[in-house]
């Protein structure tokens, strides 16, 4: 499950409702913007664990 929220102080107001009983013990995993380097690092080291190859020419033009 993935959902979106903001900090604020020392709590974090989530944009949805949960479908979690109150009390239920949850962990949090925290992404912020700003780290698309290490992201792209991530995707990386998961495609090759998976032996996927993506031929350079597929991005071509892309930037463009």
């Amino acid at each position: 499950m993935q959902i979106k929220g903001i900090k604020k102080g020392r709590n974090i107001e989530i944009f949805e409702d949960l479908d979690i009983p109150d009390g239920q013990e949850i962990r949090l995993s925290i992404e912020t913007g700003g780290e698309f380097w290490q992201r792209l690092q991530a995707f990386r080291r998961e495609l090759d664990s998976e032996g996927i190859w993506i031929e350079s020419d597929v991005f071509d033009g892309v930037r463009d």
